[in-house]
């Protein structure tokens, strides 16, 4: 990368983080919906047109940052034996300690403000791919299995969060895994 392409992509970097923080600092104080692309603006300390450069709306920025944290997430390897499960049980709690790190963010996700959409995303991204398909031959039967597991999975991360991190990442990694394991088998 060249010099100036490297300097620009430092400053589109710097502005969609600027404009993220500001959503966030909105949404703690109210609804999604109620927060208008100049108050984006004015609290970010951007022009209205560079917003348009990045997002549609308040709702494409939100989707952003949404897909930022879905993009931590640890992929799980296929468990094919016991050294692959406490790989996965590594990258999970590991993932846990960034949402310790992250707190306010994910607290204001799972705000009233915020509606459910965090948790939709989330759960839809666990059906899709992160919660393993149950043995069961009827897709529509499989498809609620992993339904029931993504909505307990973040039932639990959610209370987790709002209940002030009771148990360590680790503890509650390994919950979520033995539990979706028992349901799941």
């Amino acid at each position: 990368m060249r010099g100036k392409d490297k300097i620009d992509n430092r400053r589109v970097r710097m502005t969609k983080l600027l404009l993220k923080d500001a959503l966030l600092e909105l949404m703690e104080q109210q609804k999604l919906t109620d927060i208008s692309i100049s108050a984006i603006c004015e609290t970010a300390d951007v022009h209205r047109s560079t917003f348009y450069k990045h997002y549609r709306d308040p709702d494409d920025l939100l989707k952003d940052i949404i897909q930022d944290i879905l993009d931590r997430i640890p992929k799980p390897p296929q468990i094919l034996n016991r050294q692959d499960e406490e790989q996965l049980l590594r990258q999970t709690t590991a993932f846990f300690e960034d949402v310790k790190q992250n707190k306010r963010v994910y607290q204001i996700l799972f705000s009233e403000q915020a509606g459910d959409i965090f948790a939709a995303e989330l759960m839809e991204y666990l059906c899709s791919g992160y919660i393993p398909h149950s043995d069961i031959a009827d897709e529509t039967a499989a498809r609620f299995i992993s339904l029931y597991v993504a909505s307990g999975t973040v039932g639990m991360m959610r209370e987790w969060i709002k209940a002030g991190f009771p148990v360590s990442s680790q503890k509650i990694a390994e919950m979520m895994y033995y539990l979706s394991r028992k349901i799941m088998n």
